[in-house]
């Protein structure tokens, strides 16, 4: 198995669980108002401050305990929690425009093959591996040039959260 750098700059992504973020955060407690375009505004406040406070204590924990070690000089960008999955991250795609270089996802529920919300990785052009989240499943993404994901659509619930980081110093 790789080690999280060699994943991160050979495959693109590492596959880790923080289950015990889903007490922390309790995300069941809470509706999501943006649930399918996840960055496009509906002139609503999106989240509850109590909900906004434990994704960024998440965040902070996911740089000190992942990111610090490996990128000291990386700083925490933002977070986003949406429920769904949109069209546009149905095609294999890079979020290069989004001005951050890592990032994780970290899932809230259980996927399943015959119901779909797989997330999918490519790199070297046409190596690929797809995972069906589980609750506490986290994801750390290269986010540079070369790597790709996806996530397949679904009708069940699938609430996922991102954290994005830049390195400063480069992957």
């Amino acid at each position: 198995m790789l080690s999280l750098m060699s994943s991160i700059r050979e495959r693109g992504y590492y596959k880790l669980s923080e289950p015990d973020a889903l007490n922390l955060i309790d995300i069941d407690k809470y509706t999501l108002k943006n649930v399918e375009e996840r960055s496009r505004d509906n002139g609503e406040k999106d989240l509850p401050e109590d909900l906004t406070q434990k994704l960024l204590i998440f965040g902070n924990y996911l740089k000190t305990k992942y990111i610090d070690p490996n990128w000291p000089q990386s700083v925490f960008n933002k977070f986003l929690v949406w429920q769904g999955v949109d069209r546009d991250n149905q095609g294999w795609h890079t979020d290069l425009f989004e001005n951050y270089d890592i990032f994780f996802l970290f899932y809230f529920d259980d996927t399943f093959p015959e119901s779909g919300g797989s997330i999918n990785f490519k790199w070297d052009k046409d190596k690929t591996a797809s995972f069906q989240p589980k609750k506490g499943d986290l994801f750390l993404v290269n986010n540079t040039r070369g790597f790709w994901h996806r996530a397949e659509s679904t009708q069940i619930l699938r609430r996922t959260a991102s954290f994005d980081f830049n390195t400063i110093t480069g992957i």
